[in-house]
């Protein structure tokens, strides 16, 4: 049976192909039109016409839909849509000029409205995980629409009036409005109140949507330098609506075509390989060279190059980068300000590039002058969005953080991965030789310089016999001695290997502070210390100020004995968190670390155990087993990340892949995605999606107040749970 999830991915495919389609259909028409009717040097005048009504028109947007929601947004834009198709065919006929104008300002402005509130749509039904697979499909499909269109444009337009080709792209608008409906409402938990600032006011407050609208300015200045230039070269050779019709037929299919290619085989590997920026910077970089080529030699050829590499991947490559760029921007954010950055900056550029190309038409002699002042102007502009392109990438993965810092993961009560669950601790009973420790202290006494009096060899030698009675109230009373002396720290840390000692031998060893690091770290490292010790004392270190403790920490991440590395990982990780400076780890040590992790349990991630007649339950109890082992395996591996990323992000992150919500696991597997080296990606991913599956499935809901009480609980009755 189809999940909901996946027919509105279906749906969302088959709604972008007619609207693609009628885009480059309409399009085609428009310039045709409006060329037949006006000289190319009007040109500027419209475009920048068409840039303040679209400023108007994202406004408006920009404010209905945080009201509204993306979807009933969507749908009255491809009503308008349709009502304006169907009033410009009808006026058609009378108004000829009159009609070529509206037509030009309308397909600029409402048809990039109606893509922008479409993808705002998709954006908002799928978490960040499954919204990137549903844009690059849909970016397909729409490719493919694409073609359809230009094909439509080139062979039918010709032999129908076009009166009754206006009439026909109004009844795809409400085709369109229907898909988009079908599509559904928003699955992405808001639990952001209504912002009262203005959309303008959000995208000046936020750095990363500042860069995002800046970013979209200089390509919307660019585009429409390298869209005059060619409508400039293609006015000149061709001198009726036949020849400008069949032109822009072909020039809007080839590109949708190409679009199509690139889109369903180019753009979901490019986005794996070199993530959004790398995907993104290609459209800039590409119209750079084209423009720099056509700049040395004008033609309409190069200027078709120009403009057609902006059109193929802006609509295939650039834009299945530029969509994710918002998945991980609150709703009511994204509401407001997607519309605006989408159109309104875009059609920004578009009247900048206007009235550079307007002042450049009137300080040159020739037309052939100033197209190819144009293309000078468009080169430079490329390169600069190039330049702010690359910037977007840090800013998305610090979006994704974000996204799970503010809130939006609900946790559930199986999420909660408490710092550890203790084994039983096996007792030791290990002593160390009377004499030969009273020999030690005197030796370390002479080496100071200290005077051994008869006072103090007597408290020493009482603290020792307290240690080493075989009475538990000796030993506890030696203990919690506030003077017990330093030199026995030897002993105390043989305690810590009986439970009835530990937790005051832990107190002794705190108060003894820094003086006692090194013989921690020594203990902690020797293969010879039973592991009982070696594992508890880490919790130790993680408590000191000297920087040895850190050190050891981290060579303590080798260990042979995963649980002396699992505790060694989360001092580490509580040094971190207090203070920053006391944790000298680098990225690459840590992922060095990972890798090893991984590789050293794959055994224990692979093993599986099949029935076999009577031991079906014993099979059962040792797959229980290596799922409680895999789970502390892959807690221990986002400790160890927290070290080098961003350790709240991480520790939400693992949570939120517990959780039974779509949109939070999708969420923090793309941040995953993006954050994590593909050596250590390629080994962990199967482990992600596996340990998600696996916990959702028990996973129960829980109020979130409750929850948050639990979690906070846990944290302060950490120090217990780990005695």
């Amino acid at each position: 049976m189809e999940r909901p999830r996946d027919r509105a991915a279906s749906v969302a495919v088959l709604t972008a192909i007619p609207m693609v389609g009628q885009l480059i259909a309409s399009r085609a028409i428009r310039d045709t039109v409006f060329l037949t009717e006006f000289s190319a040097a009007l040109l500027p005048r419209v475009m920048l016409g068409s840039a303040a009504l679209s400023l108007l028109a994202a406004w408006a947007v920009a404010r209905v839909m945080p009201r509204w929601g993306p979807r009933a947004t969507a749908v009255v834009l491809a009503m308008v849509n349709a009502v304006i198709f169907a009033a410009e065919a009808a006026l058609f006929e009378r108004f000829a000029s009159g009609v070529a104008v509206a037509l030009y300002l309308h397909v600029s402005v409402v048809g990039a409205l109606v893509i922008s509130a479409f993808s705002s749509v998709v954006n908002e039904r799928f978490d960040p995980m499954h919204a990137k697979a549903v844009v690059a499909h849909a970016g397909t499909g729409g490719a493919l629409g694409g073609v359809l269109g230009g094909a439509l444009a080139l062979f039918v337009v010709d032999a129908i009036p076009m009166t009754a080709v206006l009439y026909g792209l109004s009844a795809t608008s409400a085709l369109m409005a229907n898909g988009m409906w079908r599509i559904g409402p928003s699955t992405q938990p808001d639990h952001h109140a209504e912002d009262p600032r203005s959309g303008f006011s959000l995208i000046r407050d936020d750095r990363y949507l500042r860069n995002i609208a800046t970013t979209i300015v200089l390509l919307g200045a660019a585009g429409v330098l390298a869209d005059y230039a060619m409508k400039a070269e293609a006015d000149l050779r061709f001198v009726d609506s036949t020849g400008l019709l069949s032109f822009f037929s072909i020039f809007y299919t080839a590109t949708a075509l190409l679009t199509f290619l690139i889109q369903a085989g180019a753009a979901k590997p490019l986005l794996a390989r070199v993530g959004l920026g790398g995907t993104m910077a290609v459209l800039p970089l590409s119209l750079a060279v084209f423009a720099g080529v056509g700049a040395v030699w004008t033609h309409l050829v190069t200027a078709v190059l120009a403009r057609g590499s902006q059109t193929v991947i802006s609509s295939s490559l650039f834009r299945s980068g530029y969509e994710l760029l918002y998945t991980p921007i609150p709703p009511t954010k994204k509401r407001a300000t997607k519309a605006l950055i989408d159109i309104a900056c875009n059609r920004t550029g578009y009247g900048i590039g206007s009235l550079v190309v307007m002042a450049l038409v009137a300080l040159t002699p020739t037309l052939d002058m100033a197209t190819t002042s144009v293309l000078i102007v468009a080169t430079v502009v490329a390169l600069a969005s190039a330049w702010m392109v690359w910037r977007l990438h840090d800013g998305y993965i610090k979006a994704l953080a974000s996204s799970l810092h503010d809130g939006s993961v609900v946790l559930q009560s199986d999420d909660v991965f408490d710092a550890t669950t203790l084994h039983t601790l096996a007792r030791s009973a290990t002593t160390m030789d009377r004499y030969t420790l009273l020999q030690s202290i005197e030796e370390h006494e002479r080496l100071q310089g200290a005077s051994v009096d008869d006072t103090y060899r007597q408290r020493t030698t009482t603290q020792l016999d307290g240690l080493l009675s075989d009475d538990p109230a000796r030993v506890l009373a030696a203990l919690v001695d506030p003077d017990l002396d330093v030199s026995l720290a030897a002993q105390v840390v043989r305690l810590l290997a009986t439970d009835l000692y530990a937790q005051p031998a832990y107190g002794a060893l705190e108060a003894m502070g820094s003086r006692v690091t090194g013989q921690l770290v020594d203990a902690m490292l020797a293969e010879e210390t039973p592991e009982v010790i070696r594992r508890r004392i880490p919790r130790l270190l993680r408590k000191t100020q000297d920087p040895r403790a850190a050190q050891g920490l981290v060579t303590g991440l080798a260990d042979e004995a995963f649980e002396v590395r699992y505790r060694c990982g989360h001092a580490l990780a509580s040094l971190r968190r207090d203070d920053p400076s006391r944790v000298s780890v680098s990225r690459a040590e840590v992922m060095s670390v990972i890798a090893a992790e991984l590789a050293s349990n794959e055994d224990v991630w692979r093993r599986r155990m099949s029935d076999d007649g009577d031991l079906g339950d014993l099979h059962s109890e040792i797959d229980a087993l290596l799922a409680k082992r895999q789970d502390r395996n892959l807690q221990h591996v986002f400790t160890l990340l927290s070290l080098t990323l961003d350790r709240e992000a991480i520790v939400l992150s693992l949570r939120a892949l517990s959780s039974d919500d779509d949109n939070l696991r999708g969420t923090a597997l793309e941040y995953l995605h993006n954050v994590l080296p593909e050596e250590v990606r390629t080994s962990l991913w199967p482990r992600l999606t596996a340990h998600a599956d696996r916990t959702r499935t028990v996973a129960s809901p829980k109020p979130p107040e409750e929850l948050l009480e639990s979690m906070q609980s846990l944290m302060l009755d950490r120090d217990r749970l780990e005695s």
